[in-house]
């Protein structure tokens, strides 16, 4: 693996954690405000699902589809057959 892609992992999974954070941060912020305006919790859940199915697809962009890379699977049959 080239300099240049260490850097590129590590500048995307930095991002997923950022967006990891974010999602915790405003969700809380979320469910407190709802919580606050009527003593139950009502429409945060909305938020929470839907923002969670875009976190979700982002860790499956940064994790999973390297098994679709036709250069990983160059690698993984390079080094089978050494």
């Amino acid at each position: 693996m080239t300099e240049q892609e260490l850097h590129d992992r590590a500048e995307a999974n930095v991002a997923f954690y950022r967006h990891i954070l974010t999602y915790v941060i405003i969700n809380l912020g979320l469910f407190a405000l709802d919580y606050y305006n009527n003593a139950k919790i009502d429409w945060a859940y909305f938020a929470l699902f839907g923002w969670g199915i875009g976190l979700l697809s982002h860790f499956l962009q940064i994790k999973s589809f390297a098994m679709f890379s036709v250069e990983k699977e160059k690698e993984r049959l390079r080094n089978k057959n050494r």
